[in-house]
């Protein structure tokens, strides 16, 4: 067998074992302090919501989450009807870890 070829198959090997390693890798659970799996994070879910593309929640846009509707004028603490990505944040950071054991809406 021709050296070249043999440096080929091997480098080709290598290859091929890394990115296996690497796919299992992305795979691994997530660890403590990590959204779980199928969770979202709060910015995709803000895009999601934000349906007029104003990087801000309106009620209408906020129907169908009730939690989000339930705590809308608490978390809306500039009063304009609409809630901010820093607002939301806020109201998470205030509130964090009441909702632990309880179903998501």
């Amino acid at each position: 067998m021709n050296p070249s070829f043999k440096t080929f198959i091997s480098s080709t090997i290598m290859v091929l074992a890394s990115a296996m390693v690497f796919n299992a890798l992305a795979q691994t659970p997530a660890g403590p302090g990590t959204p779980a799996s199928g969770a979202r994070p709060h910015g995709k879910a803000l895009k999601e919501l934000d349906t007029n593309n104003d990087k801000m929640i309106s009620r209408d846009e906020a129907k169908g989450k009730p939690r989000l509707i339930k705590n809308f004028d608490t978390i809306d603490t500039n009063k304009d009807g609409q809630l901010s990505r820093d607002e939301m944040k806020a109201f998470r950071k205030a509130h964090k870890g009441e909702h632990k054991g309880q179903i998501k809406s």
